[in-house]
């Protein structure tokens, strides 16, 4: 199986680990969304119910993320992400936010949360500001469309 490898960086500077695939990227950004951003802890089982993995799988991939110091895990208390893992994750949420709006602005297609991660992660840096460019402001209910169950705006300079 091929993996594809994000170019992603943060605030044009840092690029993710080079082996952060788009499976363990979507892992992450899922345990970022569950923790709404502040230090709430997320049992991996509601993180294995939310991906619709088992708790098995889960587990490993937590295990992955938390060797690469994305995340931090406690066994029977649940998974956080760490300052770099915020970072990287909120990195792809601005990826994923700009395909939204891109879509729904310039295409008038409303694309699904999971097709936009995909299509962000794999888009290089350069291409992801061109579409940034072509929409002028950030979706304001982007967020809120890829999570129903969102009460903020996941990227910092979305339209209000």
């Amino acid at each position: 199986m091929v993996t594809t490898r994000s170019s992603a960086d943060i605030d044009g500077k840092t690029s993710p680990p080079e082996s952060l695939n788009e499976t363990e990227g979507w892992h992450l950004l899922t345990a970022y969304w569950l923790s709404s951003r502040d230090d709430t802890r997320v049992r991996t089982g509601e993180l294995a119910a939310e991906l619709a993995i088992s708790p098995g799988s889960v587990t490993e991939m937590v295990t992955k993320l938390s060797a690469a110091d994305l995340v931090s895990h406690e066994k029977y208390d649940g998974v956080k992400t760490t300052t770099r893992g915020r970072m990287f994750a909120e990195s792809l949420a601005w990826r994923q936010c700009v395909v939204v709006s891109f879509f729904d602005r310039v295409l008038g297609y409303e694309i699904d949360g999971r097709t936009a991660y995909r299509i962000g992660f794999s888009l290089p840096i350069e291409a992801t500001e061109w579409l940034e460019r072509q929409v002028d402001d950030l979706h304001k209910d982007a967020c809120h469309r890829i999570r129903l169950d969102s009460g903020n705006c996941f990227v910092t300079g979305c339209a209000e």
